[in-house]
């Protein structure tokens, strides 16, 4: 199937690869933030990087 006009593609396996592989890149992306952050900040972006991976992990699988 062709992509959705909002660029999310037709397929529904290469629609959920698409989205774990944007909540990995946003995981990735809390990960690196965390050494710049002050503690409070940091224990947020560390949860939340760790739900983004879990998330990706989960989308990944074929459950």
């Amino acid at each position: 199937m062709p992509p959705h006009a909002d660029g999310v593609p037709g397929d529904e396996k290469d629609a959920l690869a698409a989205l774990a592989d944007a909540e990995r890149r946003t995981a990735d992306s809390h990960t690196k933030a965390l050494g710049s952050a002050p503690p409070e900040l940091a224990r947020l972006l560390a949860s939340v990087a760790a739900a983004g991976a879990a998330h990706a992990y989960l989308l990944g699988s074929d459950s």
